[in-house]
């Protein structure tokens, strides 16, 4: 529940009045808060992540932002920052990022109830979700996976709590209950959970334990059972499984799909290892997921052996790579093609799922 000890913000604007006087004297603006892109003109201004220093005092309500000012920024970032193309979507991610991580740290420090974290973190969720994907093949320098994946990690722990605390409050105040709407968003959060923590025991036990009405769900009954048939160790079906997950859920599997291609290849070196029989190369196209040219990169990168013809595979377990790492994650060609069929912001918004 909220704290009304902790002090709550009153700023109306993107960036506090302070802040946003200091950065213009110092010329410490970003590129996307230059008005139309011209040099030394300020424009919309968001506030920046700063780190507290330990002696640091708390913020005063004047540099704090409202609960509905919060709500417009992430809009804001996320509908007119995400769509600009004047450059690289690496350099827009980098912004977005920065501006909603000072927005998680006013979340805390205002100590927003559960619901309106949700309403705030769910988007954020969803944009990291994205990001990981459109930049998985960028250099470090550009993109670090790892820290996006720690912060989308941490998000959605911050939101899982807070589903759990308003499934305890709803046992006991039938105003709590989910509007149909947000039940529908916590769905596909829930199952974005548990497909980007695909493998881990602690996401299967969190999904056997959920609200039966979330357990029923479509989607989440999906993406659930693509992680029981995962910690089965029946790959078929978890392959058969990815396509059908929606856009930005099928974006998070994306990164899980070298490592799985590569354990079905080390099966299938063991299950039909033969010096005469193969195994046809369209099969193969199908089960994976992949194309005939990447197929042929997987075959080199493994040390297995393609026929003359490339209409074949000949599985050899003495000849399988086995110390080889798997493929760095790509983008693939079925999952750009969900992407591309979305109004991005409306989904990462959640306001079509």
């Amino acid at each position: 529940m909220e704290n009304r000890n902790f002090k709550k913000g009153s700023c109306e604007h993107f960036c506090p009045a302070a802040e946003a006087k200091m950065r213009i004297e110092k010329r410490l603006l970003n590129y996307y808060e230059y008005k139309d892109g011209q040099k030394h003109v300020a424009g919309i201004l968001v506030k920046e992540f700063t780190r507290s220093a330990a002696d640091a005092k708390v913020p005063k309500a004047q540099d704090m932002r409202t609960e509905r000012c919060l709500t417009k920024t992430v809009e804001y970032l996320l509908n007119d920052i995400l769509l600009d193309e004047r450059k690289p979507f690496h350099f827009a991610y980098d912004f977005i990022f920065d501006r909603l991580r000072m927005v998680r740290r006013e979340i805390v420090i205002q100590q927003f109830e559960a619901r309106q974290t949700i309403r705030l973190l769910e988007p954020m969720i969803m944009f990291l979700a994205y990001s990981r994907y459109r930049l998985c093949g960028e250099p470090i320098e550009k993109f670090d996976t790892k820290i996006c994946n720690q912060h989308l990690q941490e998000c959605l722990n911050m939101v899982l709590c807070c589903y759990n605390e308003l499934d305890e409050d709803g046992q006991m105040e039938e105003e709590q209950k989910w509007t149909i709407r947000e039940a529908e968003r916590r769905c596909f959060i829930e199952a974005l959970y548990q497909v980007f923590n695909l493998g881990t025991s602690e996401a299967l036990v969190r999904g056997l334990t959920l609200p039966a009405a979330v357990r029923n769900d479509k989607l989440f009954k999906l993406s659930f059972g693509i992680c029981l048939n995962y910690h089965r160790g029946n790959l078929y079906r978890v392959m058969q499984g990815l396509p059908q997950l929606p856009h930005i859920i099928c974006a998070v599997a994306a990164a899980k799909l070298q490592t799985i291609r590569r354990r079905l290849l080390e099966i299938f070196t063991h299950a039909y290892n033969n010096k005469q029989l193969t195994v046809p190369a369209a099969y193969l196209l199908r089960l994976i997921l992949v194309e005939t040219s990447v197929l042929s990169d997987l075959c080199r990168h493994y040390h297995i052996a393609l026929t003359a013809d490339r209409k074949s595979v000949h599985f050899s377990k003495t000849d399988f790579k086995s110390d080889a790492a798997a493929i760095k994650a790509q983008r693939e060609p079925f999952v750009d093609e969900k992407l591309s069929c979305i109004h991005l912001p409306k989904v990462l918004l959640l306001k079509k799922l």
